[in-house]
């Protein structure tokens, strides 16, 4: 008999097949930018920049100086991101609104390792 059970996981189809669970949050982008950890691994974010005039960027690391490395979001303007992550990164040059929409698995954030490496963080 097999003792393998079978559970949400980062590589488990399933868990992502199946709808999301909600996660939003709105605030404001100080000069030292904003840090949205997540409880469960996301599906898919929608980051809507609520601001007519500035953009923000978009990362998914700390460590993410180099431009090519980060979205940028215009003003008045939203950006999909399909993609699993715990954490989320919004800066701009000046202090503005945004909205974030995440659909959430059911795939417990400490499983998810840390994004890096090209593309990422150089």
């Amino acid at each position: 008999m097999s003792s393998f059970i079978y559970s949400v996981g980062i590589n488990n189809v399933g868990s992502y097949q199946v709808s999301g669970r909600p996660f939003c949050a709105t605030g404001s982008i100080s000069n030292t930018g904003v840090k949205i950890s997540f409880p469960d691994v996301t599906k898919q974010l929608i980051v809507l920049n609520q601001n007519a005039t500035d953009s923000m960027q978009v990362y998914f690391h700390v460590d993410s100086p180099d431009p090519s490395c980060r979205y940028t979001i215009n003003g008045g303007k939203q950006m999909t991101f399909n993609m699993k992550c715990k954490q989320v990164y919004l800066s701009s040059s000046n202090n503005i609104g945004y909205t974030l929409y995440a659909s959430l698995t059911g795939i417990p954030a400490a499983r998810m390792y840390d994004l890096t490496g090209s593309g990422i963080t150089s």
